[in-house]
């Protein structure tokens, strides 16, 4: 069982790690190789033990992270945020993926939407990225939950406005 990372000691290092964690919370020996470091080496940056030398911010530059953000924390985490990698880009749950599409499900059939399957996945996968992109947080999945009200509410109005236009591609059956 791997050690719970120690929290970094300076600003730099919180910076490093929300960087890896926004890249998709990957493995430090991972994210090290992708940087071309030594997994030990970019412990001791993360940790705020050592300072990354210029080779080390130019690894971190190539993946779109903004140089003037991650030396002094001010403006925007990537260089050119529209460009910048999917930060909500996370392992999907498959419980609540299951527990979304039966609330999509739920809802299509009791407004009198039918879809086809393919349909109905894009249906789910669009509700599920909406919750993910709603919460504060994540990976709580006790506000996942508290959200899932709003989601349903969501998903009416939509359907119902697209029931009351017709040619919008959202028909009754």
């Amino acid at each position: 069982m791997a050690r719970p990372e120690v929290e970094p000691k300076t600003p730099l290092g919180r910076r490093l790690r929300d960087i890896r964690k926004a890249l998709g919370d990957q493995d430090r020996a991972d994210f090290a190789a992708r940087l071309g470091l030594n997994k030990s080496t970019l412990a001791n940056y993360e940790r705020g033990e050592a300072e990354p030398p210029a080779s080390a911010l130019s690894a971190y530059a190539r993946l779109g992270v903004s140089l003037e953000w991650l030396v002094s924390g001010e403006g925007e985490m990537f260089a050119n945020p529209p460009k910048a990698p999917l930060l909500e880009a996370r392992r999907i749950e498959p419980a609540l993926f299951r527990q979304v599409g039966r609330l999509v499900a739920r809802i299509h059939k009791e407004e009198g939407v039918r879809l086809p399957p393919d349909a109905a996945l894009d249906e789910q996968a669009e509700a599920y990225n909406a919750l993910m992109a709603r919460a504060e947080d994540p990976s709580d999945a006790a506000e996942l939950e508290s959200l899932l009200p709003w989601l349903e509410s969501r998903l009416r109005k939509k359907l119902q406005a697209a029931a009351a236009e017709p040619g919008t591609g959202k028909r009754q059956a």
